[in-house]
């Protein structure tokens, strides 16, 4: 180690770009190592005790036809609309179909990231909890065609998919323990708050009050989301839009598959009424396949293309650095060569060299964001990951949270550097001792 950072030193001039190119590129691209790092973890290692029946569950898209002498502008009437209601009628016949109903959501079927929301107790709004809100349409079948089940004193599935209070709201399990401490709390009342930060001090601002009509087991509303924090509202609006989704529960004997299959061929044709079509079924879980690798491909994407340039900036800069500095060094490995080391040993001083200098120049660029992360509190505050701020893994934790994501900045900055290096390098070493010894 003294050897390397005697080296180091000796070479600070050079060193000097190197490290301020890494330092810079290590501040800028923590935030999107971070956002990676833990939609990664969410998505993967994340997944609740409860989760609602997906085998026979089958999603489908409603949507509309127009003739040709209508114009493209031109608004729906509310008669028209209730073409929904014959398409979902005609599906509830059908003998392997168990329950139907339209919904404007869905649980599981895209990434969430700017959906959440804050619920408090009516009586201490400084007791908060965030939530991921989705809304269903009264009187359908929208919590048993889920799959979602009551808890033990909660009304049950079918009575919560029915006409609730105008303020009613449905919640998971966890949302009620995180509030109240545990989940007897039908009737209780709630307010919904809107957290902003004034005078450098949070502020609750209550937004309106609600009342528990019914919990539920614990789901995530969301593959990305680490917590099971749910809040069903009751849709605002008088009934069922012409674009929303149909959720069609299948008999236990029934197979998704078979079911989507049979109907398809057809199913424009004999699933229309007046302008409403059935535009496309598929099971549940071809259906989060395709949509949650498309949101997923798309968020990553975008995360990962200024990553990659940062990362071909490093190589590129970190190539032309250690290329110079091989090129001026190539005597003193002649020598070394020459007095019997090992091409294994050269390989790892000069590697030494590069990773200590990333470490350095890393752990400038993560010191620099720590002041940014402390000053604005992002990494212990839950709603920015999907949780309320009280749990207990890394992500809420601000320590755990910032060594884990810098250790992997680090890693992947160094595997940067590396391939930088290691193409002067080799060439350098692979000289014959005569011929490095001549070398200008």
């Amino acid at each position: 180690m003294s050897m390397i950072l005697k080296s180091l030193w000796t070479r600070k001039k050079q060193n000097g770009w190197i490290f301020g190119e890494i330092a810079i590129i290590s501040c800028l691209s923590w935030f999107i190592v971070d956002f990676l790092t833990v939609t990664f973890y969410a998505t993967h290692f994340c997944i609740p005790a409860g989760e609602f029946e997906k085998d026979h569950l089958c999603v489908g898209q409603l949507g509309i036809v127009r003739s040709e002498s209508a114009s493209e502008g031109q608004a729906i009437t509310e008669e028209e609309a209730r073409g929904v209601y014959v398409i979902r009628d005609k599906l509830a016949t059908m003998p392997e179909v168990a329950s139907v109903c339209l919904t404007p959501d869905y649980l599981g079927a895209n990434l969430r990231f700017y959906n959440w929301r804050t619920l408090a107790l009516a009586d201490d709004t400084t007791r908060t909890i965030g939530f991921s809100q989705f809304f269903y349409y009264q009187n359908e079948h929208f919590f048993e065609t889920q799959g979602l089940r009551a808890i033990e004193g909660s009304p049950d599935a079918e009575t919560l998919s029915r006409q609730i209070a105008p303020d009613g709201i449905v919640m998971t399990r966890s949302v009620a323990q995180m509030l109240f401490g545990h989940d007897h709390v039908m009737g209780k009342r709630v307010a919904m708050v809107d957290t902003r930060y004034e005078g450098g001090e949070i502020v609750h601002g209550v937004v309106g009050y609600h009342t528990i009509a019914g919990v539920v087991e614990d789901v995530k509303g969301a593959p990305n989301e680490r917590y099971p924090y749910v809040v069903f509202f009751p849709n605002p609006g008088s009934g069922a839009s012409a674009y929303c989704q149909l959720l069609v529960r299948l008999k236990p004997d029934a197979d998704a598959k078979i079911f989507v299959k049979q109907l398809t061929p057809t199913l424009i044709n004999d699933f229309r009424a007046g302008i409403c079509v059935l535009g496309s079924l598929e099971t549940y879980q071809q259906h989060y396949d395709k949509q949650v690798a498309h949101d997923y491909t798309m968020y990553t994407t975008l995360a990962t293309v200024p990553l990659v340039l940062f990362g071909i900036i490093v190589v590129l800069g970190t190539l032309g650095t250690f290329w110079l500095q091989i090129r001026k060094r190539t005597e003193d490995i002649g020598i070394m060569r020459s007095f019997g080391a090992k091409r294994r040993d050269i390989f790892l001083q000069i590697w030494g060299e590069a990773a200590v200098l990333t470490a350095l120049a890393v752990f400038t660029g993560c010191l620099v964001w720590f002041q940014v992360a402390i000053h604005w509190d992002v990494l212990s505050d839950g709603n920015a990951y999907g949780g309320s701020g009280r749990e207990t893994d890394w992500v809420s934790q601000f320590w755990p949270h910032f060594l884990i994501v810098s250790s992997i900045q680090y890693l992947l900055l160094l595997a940067i550097v590396t391939i930088g290096m290691v193409v002067p390098t080799f060439l350098a070493m692979y000289k014959r001792p005569v011929e490095a010894l001549q070398h200008e």
